[in-house]
């Protein structure tokens, strides 16, 4: 219950809710796992959090990289409208 806390937190900055629903929801599910064994000790939202993703890309599961593709296209696209 506390990771999904924390990643929702961390997800849930003005650019985030640009992103689809479905992209969030796929970001929670599939890098909780991977946000608690690489970057817990961040707070959730922070740069330091972004930048320990960012770090650990090639550590992270398949499902994780493919969820923060995504979520990263629809956060572009959100921008772009």
């Amino acid at each position: 219950m506390i990771a999904r806390t924390a990643i929702a937190l961390m997800i849930a900055t003005s650019a985030a809710q640009a992103a689809p629903v479905a992209d969030r929801d796929a970001l929670r599910q599939h890098c909780t796992g991977d946000y608690l064994s690489y970057c817990g000790e961040f707070a959730p939202d922070s740069a330091e959090v972004r930048a320990c993703f960012k770090q650990n890309k090639a550590k992270l599961s398949p499902n994780c990289q493919a969820a923060i593709t995504s979520y990263s296209k629809a956060q572009k696209r959100a921008e772009i409208r």
